[in-house]
């Protein structure tokens, strides 16, 4: 099962093209300004990361696009935390017609867990290759839509229960 894993941020948005049996190609879409509290300049980056997702996927034949949520933390200190909310949303309406599975960072990277790839990001980051391809992550936001692309390969594509 081909799949496109993506972990969508306003600044830097990591997109993975893998299956169960490695990753194939990767991008991340990277952008040397912040929006920061400018709706218009919030809606526009939405926008391109939207189009430039749309076809980088568009001679990837895949099943599925599956995506980052967000869940917010009652400790989180930034001020800006709307936006990846508005550019999950803004992604999901932009890829209508596609089947979408949005899943969060706690259940995908919290070690504790049941079923995480915590540890597939550690040893990426560590510079191992768990899984082969992974020399294509070559920075967090990579390595965070790998594993949530594992993560739903695991759990997808287990045998079903008699």
């Amino acid at each position: 099962m081909n799949i496109v894993a993506v972990d969508p941020g306003t600044s830097n948005t990591g997109i993975v093209y893998m299956n169960e049996r490695r990753i194939i190609c990767a991008k991340t879409l990277h952008y040397k300004s912040t929006v920061k509290a400018d709706q218009y300049a919030l809606r526009d980056r939405a926008d391109n990361i939207a189009r430039q997702l749309s076809a980088w996927v568009a001679d990837k034949p895949h099943e599925v696009i599956v995506m980052e949520g967000f869940l917010g933390y009652s400790g989180k200190g930034g001020g800006y935390v709307f936006q990846t909310p508005y550019l999950c949303g803004y992604l999901h309406a932009a890829l209508r017609g596609e089947k979408i599975a949005i899943q969060t960072s706690r259940q995908v990277l919290n070690p504790k867990s049941r079923g995480n790839t915590a540890d597939l990001r550690t040893l990426m980051e560590r510079g191992a290759n768990p899984y082969p391809g992974c020399e294509h992550c070559t920075n967090d936001h990579l390595r965070a839509a790998a594993c949530h692309g594992a993560y739903y390969l695991a759990h997808h594509l287990r045998p079903a229960h008699a």
